[in-house]
């Protein structure tokens, strides 16, 4: 919630998912968003899965994601990847990019 938090500040909608099947669920309702934060362990279906979920969608396969993760090394090659604990500039310097290069002002 604390990234919740720090993104809203600097002006980005936040939509949140505590979850792999809540995020699939949500992306399946919703247009898709302008850059995902993925935690590879999350409670039920793993981030890995959401992963595959992501590249089956051709709407969403070209989504920027950045894994977010304690685990580095369970994370695929191809993903921006920040460590935890995190450092907020790198990760919001990873969203503004995401963001500016589909047009977007303030990402889902």
């Amino acid at each position: 919630m604390l990234l919740c938090d720090l993104f809203k500040r600097e002006g980005y909608r936040v939509d949140v998912a505590t979850d792999g099947a809540a995020a699939i669920s949500f992306l399946e309702r919703h247009a898709p968003p302008s850059v995902i934060l993925l935690d590879l362990l999350m409670p039920g279906i793993l981030g890995t899965s959401v992963l595959q979920y992501l590249g089956s969608k051709p709407a969403l396969e070209h989504v920027p994601v950045a894994i977010v993760s304690s685990s580095p090394d369970l994370a695929p090659s191809g993903y921006a990847l920040f460590t935890k604990p995190l450092k907020f500039a790198p990760l919001l310097a990873f969203v503004r990019e995401a963001c500016h290069s589909d047009g977007a002002l303030h990402p889902a």
